[in-house]
């Protein structure tokens, strides 16, 4: 049985309940790294006016950084599965993916930027010929065709939005594998996680009107709500609202006998 978008919510918040410091302060914590270590290049960029080998060098350190911050996040989805089963959770688990094959994240991050970067290539570069040629037709062409690519991207993004997740829970599967998977999971789930997505929208509009600092609270929120919705889709819910992963024969990986008593 599907869950409703109200009692993926509802539940997540009462998991987050009395951790709400631990899930903040993880994100905070993720926040102050990537920004110390994109600062130096950035600061770089600034000082040399600009030019296009430091931008390139900056672009390139941005990518790099971000699917290092990947694994980072990728241990703060294991906090919040951690929440969600009633485990125990620490801080610490902010950095168990390195010790994880962090290469799978990793590469998943470079697989999905390159799908969705391709989405949109088409219409960036008829949009740049368009500009430097200074030809109203290629310009509205390459509108056109952006919109469409995005539209593509997103539908795509959607289909791959439990790759991570995935990860996560079993450290034997591969990136390839992962995407595979998710694609499987999404089909026929796109638009209810669509819907889920829209209803933080204006969560996240009070977070940003707040100067950035309500979406402290808001994004753990998301993100135990799409802990959640994966767990719904694996049919872990099912078993209860705290049960473990579930394994391909439907049994509750943490007590097997689970399943039986339901």
């Amino acid at each position: 049985m599907k869950h409703t978008s109200a009692e993926l919510k509802r539940l997540s918040r009462e998991q987050l309940n009395g951790h709400w410091g631990l899930a903040i302060g993880a994100n905070l914590i993720v926040q102050m790294i990537m920004s110390g270590l994109l600062t130096p290049f950035y600061f770089l960029l600034v000082i040399t006016g600009n030019g296009m080998v430091q931008y390139i060098i900056y672009m390139i350190a941005a990518i790099i950084i971000a699917a290092a911050s990947m694994v980072l996040q990728c241990g703060i989805l294991r906090m919040y599965f951690g929440f969600a089963r009633k485990q125990e959770v620490s801080v610490g688990m902010l950095f168990s993916e390195f010790t994880k094959r962090p290469d799978r994240y990793i590469l998943g991050y470079f697989l999905m930027f390159m799908i969705e970067f391709i989405c949109v290539l088409p219409g960036t570069i008829c949009m740049t010929v368009g500009v430097s040629a200074q030809t109203l037709l290629a310009v509205l062409i390459g509108v056109v065709l952006y919109i469409a690519g995005a539209v593509v991207m997103l539908v795509v993004s959607m289909s791959l939005a439990q790759v991570f997740m995935l990860l996560v829970e079993d450290s034997d599967m591969g990136a390839m594998e992962a995407l595979r998977r998710s694609s499987e999971l999404m089909r026929g789930n796109k638009g209810r996680y669509f819907y889920i997505y829209l209803s933080f929208l204006g969560w996240a509009l009070l977070g940003i009107c707040s100067c950035g600092i309500g979406m402290l609270w808001v994004t753990p929120y998301m993100m135990q709500t799409n802990v959640n919705f994966y767990r719904d889709l694996m049919g872990e819910l099912n078993q209860g609202p705290d049960a473990g992963p579930m394994n391909s024969g439907g049994q509750d990986m943490r007590n097997p006998n689970l399943s039986d008593m339901n």
